[in-house]
């Protein structure tokens, strides 16, 4: 089995013995040239002590650089080529130094456990023999001149076993370690895909998710909770903070929920907080779920309890009503009828026809039809809307459109998303040809940056709406024109909240009226009924 798998562990491994080795061949030419005189380097053959010192401290300067410098996988004939010289050196300086007291055979069980991690078992276990060969052959040419005993033959024989026992037991804790760390590699890959996984599910999820400390530091935010808060997404240098409301709630330090009105737009927002840990000062969890949502659903259970009951009534108030309606317009045919009572039964029929009207707003909303959503461009169907549309009154109009954005895809029903704007529209074109004699209607589209949510901004060049009536534009039966029976904006409403589609009104910077539909990202559904 095969030790030296990844070349970045044979090259850790590598660097830090080739250091050990250079300061090994520095340290032996040292103590050569400024030891003392009676130290047992070198004792037989000093001059040749001294050349291969020097030459193998050259050698393991080179491999040193080498190691450092120079980047690629490892060859295993170089790595044996290197422990194969350092056998050699040493040896050959152990024989120069003519006595084993020297004790350098011994240097070369660090070499052997070098070779144990870096080369395959056959080769290890051949550095092992060859270091024992060489320690043996090393005794027997000194007992060829006699200048030891022969029991230096059991002393290399036992430090050769030391040589195998250190590389058997250097391969096996190896083995051990290399395992060990193809685990936690495996281990650590399966975390990083969970994460990823765990991360896209968050960001993905239509509930906004948070996670920052008690002073409103915020270490995960995803893209509901950004769109939610109106948080611009940040760099990884930047720090971002949560709004103050949500900070006096961290402070407190206990699990709390609650609604808020939060963001530019003021939405209603249900907080959940917990704290991840038991302590006081633990980082905090919150949940923020737009309660748009929910009073969708209660929305729906409210329109269809309403539309058993309105469907009951409907016929009743309908048959009296077409009766009026078709009475008043026998009488206005009537050729006896004077001008003031012409105008009498011009009367009758308009309002009539307002009331009929008002019934059938009525029957659109109990009906509650879900909607059916599909994906499509809206700058392309704004377009077929504009050339198709026409108001019903013969008003003088123009209608353009601006697409300023990246991503236009939205997710909702076409049919409701047609009447939402139709309404808005015939307000618009009615308001401002009052005004100007021509109206004229802007389509503008935009991106969100923060979540990739598509904005649609209905600019008309009419008065607008009153500050002090903004926040009654879309209760039901407001309205400031006579004529009017103000459901138009309230039906837009109950089909935007059905499509999860953000409706308000606001000014432009240029002070013009303006109303804004904010779609939800088209990869998070709406909620089904």
């Amino acid at each position: 089995m095969a030790i030296a798998q990844d070349h970045i562990q044979q090259r850790a491994i590598m660097r830090v013995y080739s250091a050990y080795r250079f300061l090994l061949a520095a340290a032996l030419f040292v103590a050569l040239m400024f030891g003392p005189a009676k130290s047992t380097l070198g004792t037989s053959a000093p001059q040749l002590f001294a050349a291969a010192a020097s030459g193998y401290a050259i050698f393991a300067l080179c491999l040193l650089l080498r190691h450092y410098l120079l980047k690629g996988s490892y060859s295993t004939t170089q790595l044996f080529f290197e422990f194969f010289v350092d056998i050699g050196a040493i040896m050959f300086m152990s024989y120069c130094s003519g006595s084993a007291d020297s004790g350098l055979p011994l240097l070369l069980i660090v070499s052997i456990s070098a070779a144990s991690m870096t080369l395959p078992s056959q080769l290890s276990l051949a550095i092992a023999a060859l270091a024992t060969i060489s320690g043996i052959s090393e005794v027997a040419a000194h007992t060829l001149y006699e200048r030891v005993g022969t029991q230096q033959f059991i002393v290399a024989g036992i430090t050769g076993m030391a040589y195998f026992s250190a590389a058997i037991a250097i391969r096996y804790l190896s083995a051990r370690i290399v395992k060990t760390q193809q685990l936690a590699e495996r281990r650590r890959t399966d975390i990083e895909k969970l994460s990823a996984i765990n991360q896209r599910i968050v960001q993905r999820m239509q509930t906004g998710i948070i996670v920052m400390s008690r002073t409103g530091h915020i270490k995960l935010i995803n893209d509901a909770a950004q769109e939610l808060l109106d948080i611009r997404p940040s760099n990884a240098e930047q720090e971002q903070y949560a709004p103050a409301i949500l900070i006096e709630m961290a402070k407190e330090a206990v699990n709390d929920s609650k609604i808020i009105s939060i963001g530019p737009r003021q939405l209603d927002v249900h907080v959940n907080m917990t704290n991840l840990e038991a302590h006081d000062h633990s980082d905090c969890l919150l949940y923020l779920e737009n309660i748009s949502k929910i009073t969708q659903r209660a929305q729906n259970l409210k329109l269809a309890s309403l539309g058993r009951f309105t469907a009951s009534i409907a016929h009743e108030i309908r048959n009296p009503l077409s009766a009026i309606s078709h009475a008043a317009q026998l009488l206005a045919e009537s050729p006896h009828l004077d001008s003031s009572d012409a105008r009498f039964t011009e009367i009758i029929q308009n309002h009539a026809q307002r009331m009929n009207d008002i019934i059938k707003n009525i029957l659109e909303l109990s009906r509650g039809r879900p909607p059916q959503p599909e994906r499509f461009a809206l700058n392309s169907w704004l377009e077929a809307f504009a050339a198709d549309w026409r108001p019903t009154e013969r008003h003088n109009y123009k209608i353009e459109i601006e697409n300023n954005s990246k991503m236009d895809v939205v997710n909702v029903d076409r049919s409701q998303l047609s009447q939402i704007i139709s309404n808005i529209a015939e307000n618009a074109v009615r308001h401002g040809a009052a005004k100007h004699g021509r109206a004229e209607l802007r389509f503008r589209c935009s991106t969100l940056t923060r979540s990739g949510a598509v904005i649609l901004d209905i600019i008309d060049n009419g008065d607008g709406v009153k500050a002090e009536d903004m926040d009654k534009i879309f209760e039901p039966f407001f309205t400031t024109q006579a004529q009017g029976n103000g459901l138009g904006l309230y039906l837009c409403r109950e089909l935007c909240l059905a499509n999860q589609i953000h409706i308000y009104y606001q000014r432009t910077a240029l002070k013009e009226s303006c109303f804004r539909l904010q779609f939800s990202h088209p990869d998070r559904s709406a909620l089904p009924d």
